[in-house]
């Protein structure tokens, strides 16, 4: 799932994250050279560190919560999950930010272990088999899915077209 990327890990992210990360494929670099960076607290000396470099300040990096490994674990997929979802901003960004949407989405969810330990193969390892229930992630055969019988169009990059009055927008 994260196989070449590279990803830095604050001291208040999880062992499990971390192993899930590794487990998947994924390769532990210092923070100025990561392709991500995670964090489970925006307090941590070191994630402040990264919040207070020139970096960060110039919007080169951005800091990530390690929930964000779990949805992906549970989905089994890293295409299926928003990951600006999971930005990690400083407190006073957060505060604002809690003051116009509520809670953050990692914020909603249960930290639960990431892999259990009774998985022995990687989630790439999975077989799938000629029954076409074991061919996609979520168990439904396409064959199964209601299908869309009315006009579809494809959009243009003009603009949208106005169904009552035939207007680009």
């Amino acid at each position: 799932m994260f196989a070449n990327k590279k990803a830095w890990f604050s001291s208040s992210v999880s062992k499990e994250h971390r192993d899930f990360w590794l487990w998947e494929c994924g390769i532990l670099t210092g923070w100025r050279t990561a392709d991500y960076l995670f964090s489970d607290d925006a307090t941590h000396p070191d994630t402040l560190s990264v919040f207070n470099s020139e970096a960060y300040l110039w919007d080169k990096v951005t800091v990530f919560h390690s929930l964000f490994l779990s949805a992906c674990e549970k989905r089994r997929s890293i295409k299926s999950v928003s990951i600006g979802h999971y930005v990690l901003p400083p407190v006073p960004v957060q505060d604002a930010v809690r003051n116009v949407i509520g809670r953050f989405i990692w914020e909603c969810e249960d930290d639960q272990p990431v892999r259990p330990e009774s998985w022995t193969e990687p989630l790439h390892a999975f077989k799938s088999h000629d029954d076409p229930m074991n061919k996609t992630p979520t168990g439904i055969s396409t064959d199964k899915l209601q299908t869309y019988s009315r006009q579809t169009l494809d959009s243009d990059s003009s603009g949208f077209q106005c169904i009552q009055c035939k207007a680009y927008i």
